[in-house]
């Protein structure tokens, strides 16, 4: 609720009514749905499973957990969907439940972990697995290394030896004959870039770790000074004790894996899951899809899918940029999108805002637009009776509150869905800029699963 009297004596007449017209347009949009506190999912929507097996394989920090899934999934009601699977949630979920299911992303790098994380390991394939693992054990630094990507700031991501180091054990791995094994094994050897590398992922990209973050500002330590303190002397042995450690995991993770039904994991558009999923084919949809939030997901992974090899070139980024749901500003490109009027009305909003970038209002129409276009491929898909369960999280783009799930929620309504209900699992919190001005607006800040049925 706004309050009016208060809010009229803090802010100027201009901002005054932006905040009146947001909270008017969001009490209205929310006196239409089912809102329920469920505090029992704040846990489970972000990734606090990630020493779990198969999960502690490879980190993804937007991720949600295996559990929440679990909790998700009914138990008849296969095959599984989920058109933004990212690093395998879902489909891990499905595959202990012996459902099938079928999942696309348009990144590579997590269409390559998924599939090691979810491909059923034979008896032959642990083996084949636990003798490259025991081989790791005798390479040398002077044994063949593969090339280095053709990357211009390579040298300030990685020590030299380092680099090094890396490049023999990716030679190693791609001389493995079995696939599944070549797979996982490369998966593994992706898993440890981070943690041996200059820099770790932070906020919308990635972040030199000799910049130390004291409060709000940040300090930068002598780089000599920094990794005399960060690596050991013997730069050949800290990585491959690194990698020899990630094998060892996903040794332990195969060996008690049970076989089940194997997903389907492709690479490819949301927008155009129809084309491998037929019409009344799914019996439900488990899925997040990127948050209305500017976030570059490909940025904050550049790291493994230049040195995974997944691009090449800078050509290929710009290619994989523009891929998938138009949630960031990078990659965005002009559409003639059909007019939501709801949409609309928060878009205008955020027109008139002061914000950074003027395209700003182009990525909240085009998201919507395009998660219309998901929803109704959606609806398709699934069978009639058949749920689908949507994670979100609400965001705010330039003092505006952008509430996702009430909006995606009408639009569910507009392609044929009945919204059986909206979970409210966890609130979030904004950045110090736009707290003062959404502090009456703190109880649409938050993440929440959407329960839909056709």
């Amino acid at each position: 609720m706004f309050n009016n009297e208060a809010s009229a004596t803090h802010y100027s007449p201009e901002v005054f009514e932006k905040l009146e017209t947001n909270a008017h347009l969001l009490d209205r949009l929310s006196s239409r749905y089912p809102v329920e506190e469920s505090p029992e999912f704040a846990s489970l929507v972000r990734p606090s499973d990630r020493d779990e097996p198969n999960q502690r394989l490879f980190h993804y920090r937007e991720g949600y957990t295996v559990e929440l899934c679990r909790r998700l999934i009914v138990e008849d009601r296969g095959p599984v969907l989920d058109p933004f699977c990212g690093f395998g949630s879902t489909l891990l979920a499905a595959k202990e439940k012996s459902l099938k299911a079928i999942g696309f992303d348009v990144n590579p790098l997590a269409i390559c972990v998924t599939q090691a994380k979810t491909a059923n390991y034979e008896k032959e394939d642990v083996a084949d697995f636990r003798r490259f693992r025991d081989s790791v054990e005798s390479v040398r630094s002077i044994d063949h290394r593969a090339a280095s990507p053709d990357l211009k700031i390579i040298d300030k991501l990685f020590q030299a030896d380092i680099l090094s180091a890396l490049n023999v054990f990716k030679a190693r791995l791609q001389s493995v004959s079995n696939d599944k094994v070549r797979r996982l094994a490369f998966v593994c050897w992706l898993a440890i870039l981070e943690d041996v590398s200059n820099v770790y992922r932070e906020g919308n990209g990635v972040k030199y770790r000799n910049r130390v973050r004291r409060g709000n500002e940040y300090t930068t330590v002598p780089y000599d000074v920094w990794a005399s303190q960060r690596f050991p002397e013997d730069k050949f042995a800290f990585v491959k004790d690194s990698y020899f450690q990630k094998l060892e995991i996903a040794l332990a993770d195969i060996e008690m894996q049970r076989v089940s039904c194997e997903p389907s994991v492709i690479e490819g558009d949301s927008l155009s899951l129809g084309r491998f999923v037929p019409p009344g084919s799914v019996g439900q949809a488990v899925f997040s899809p990127p948050y209305c939030n500017l976030f570059n997901y490909i940025k904050a992974y550049k790291l493994e899918l230049w040195m995974g090899g997944f691009i090449q070139n800078y050509v290929d980024v710009r290619k994989l940029t523009a891929k998938g749901i138009r949630s960031r500003l990078e990659g965005l490109t002009a559409h003639e999108d059909p007019v939501d009027h709801e949409v609309e009305q928060f878009a205008h909003l955020v027109e008139r805002a002061d914000t950074w970038s003027d395209a700003i209002p182009a990525v909240v129409r085009g998201y919507f637009s395009d998660m219309k276009a998901v929803l109704s491929a959606i609806h398709e898909a699934l069978r009639p009776g058949g749920r689908s369960s949507v994670i979100v999280g609400n965001s705010a783009l330039g003092g505006v509150l952008i509430p996702t799930d009430l909006l995606l929620a009408s639009i569910a309504e507009k392609v044929g869905f009945s919204v059986v209900g909206l979970k409210v699992a966890r609130h979030l919190t904004t950045s110090s800029q736009q707290k003062k001005n959404l502090a009456q607006f703190k109880t649409y800040m938050r993440e929440t699963i959407i329960e839909l049925q056709k």
